[in-house]
């Protein structure tokens, strides 16, 4: 199953494609479930680095369960400096 991704969950996307980059794009997402979304995420080398499930962290940093962005990039996404 595929679908068009959320808002929240393509500001995330895009949050790592500005990080480990462009190879890193919604046609690589596994749909999981019920439409969930979930992106293993490559660096420039193509080693994988880490596995975001779009869906969960778009549902969190809108409930407040992530409550900043900044907290989301250093914590969820492994983006720190930049």
């Amino acid at each position: 199953m595929t679908r068009e991704l959320s808002a929240e969950e393509g500001r995330i996307l895009e949050m790592i494609q500005s990080r480990y980059g462009p190879q890193n794009k919604a046609e690589s997402i596994t749909w999981m479930n019920d439409g969930e979304a979930t992106l293993w995420v490559r660096d420039a080398t193509g080693a994988m680095v880490l596995m975001a499930h779009l869906t969960n962290l778009a549902n969190w940093r809108l409930d407040g369960t992530i409550p900043t962005d900044e907290e989301l990039r250093r914590d969820w996404l492994q983006i720190v400096g930049t």
